[in-house]
């Protein structure tokens, strides 16, 4: 067994590890003969290793602990009496090895037509994910919608980001944002319906599970939230400077939840950015002198937006930026 093929495979499982283990083996990597399958209730991710031929659990911190440190690339794996033994060199070691896997897989073997995904549907998800909320009062925001059109979408009630991807989706389906900014790490490429679960797959193989989320997301088009009418907004170039020196003053336990506040008067655009450990505020001139404007904004969103364009269109009750493929409105706090 090569050291590199078997670290990759045990790294695009890592995330569906559990922290504490609620559920008998959540912490622990599941060897099912030629693939390797971490489990946490939330998501279940399984990647295939070629020529392995094992069945049982390891506890997944140890294992992981030991394969990066071997210093050769070639190392041996044989099962002896109730353990996993891997010889390396000089180098032995022995981990206990759970011969039966207890894991909660059964629902998971339901799998359907693998459909194709947009190429794009990654980047789309990373997009939208900003405007997601944290608040589980209102658990429909804290997920992002993923159209059968091919619209990604995400609202909070206080913004929403849109974003159309190159190609048509098979079916609609929402992901918990905690769940979708995991997925969006993988290159996946296809998307099957399960019982109880979605799966997306990538070139390489790795199936990535996680629970369906039920509910309705709101209907932004019949709404007519994105349909602002008003001034267009030329925004300054050294704005995104500024950002950077905000966010350090607007991070949160949870990234998506970091924020600047943004306040636009008397032709001055003032950037504030606040902690539990300081604050920052820092203005720039700007060619503006109508009713007095405020709003909350992810600092990275706003830097990725900027990149695209420095023009929003400014309304009554809320402010709108407008990509080549997608489009982001945030509701105005008003003067303050």
């Amino acid at each position: 067994m090569l050291k590199a093929e078997l670290q990759k495979a045990l790294e695009q499982v890592k995330p569906g590890l559990a922290n504490k283990e609620l559920i008998e083996q959540s912490t622990s990597f599941a060897f099912m003969g030629d693939k390797v399958v971490t489990y946490n209730d939330e998501i279940s991710i399984s990647h295939p290793i070629e020529g392995m031929e094992l069945t049982g659990a390891v506890k997944a911190e140890e294992l992981y602990q030991l394969i990066s440190k071997l210093q050769q690339e070639d190392f041996e794996m044989q099962i002896n009496e109730g353990e996993l033994v891997i010889q390396s060199g000089k180098a032995k070691a022995g981990l206990t090895l759970e011969s039966k896997i207890v894991l909660p897989l059964a629902d998971l073997s339901s799998i359907g037509e693998w459909k194709p995904l947009p190429s794009d549907i990654t980047e789309a998800m990373k997009f939208v994910l900003p405007a997601a909320s944290s608040d589980m009062s209102k658990p429909i925001f804290t997920c992002i919608h993923i159209r059968g059109d091919g619209m990604v979408e995400a609202t909070d009630n206080l913004r929403v980001t849109r974003f159309k991807t190159k190609g048509a989706c098979s079916d609609s389906c929402l992901i918990p944002a905690s769940v979708a900014q995991v997925l969006a790490k993988y290159p996946i490429i296809e998307i099957a319906e399960g019982t109880g679960w979605n799966h997306f797959r990538t070139r390489e193989g790795t199936v990535f599970s996680c629970r369906i989320f039920e509910g309705v997301f709101p209907d932004v088009d019949a709404s007519g939230i994105m349909d602002v009418k008003g001034e267009t907004l030329e925004l300054p170039k050294g704005l995104s400077d500024i950002l950077d020196r905000a966010r350090v003053f607007a991070k949160r336990d949870f990234a998506l939840d970091s924020e600047v506040l943004i306040s636009i008067r008397d032709k001055k655009i003032i950037v504030k950015g606040q902690s539990e450990y300081g604050w920052f505020e820092e203005e720039a001139n700007i060619r503006y002198n109508n009713a007095p404007i405020t709003f909350y904004i992810h600092p990275d969103f706003l830097k990725e937006m900027l990149s695209a364009t420095t023009a929003c269109v400014v309304g009554e009750s809320s402010i709108k930026f407008t990509g080549e493929n997608w489009e982001h409105v945030i509701w105005l706090k008003g003067g303050e």
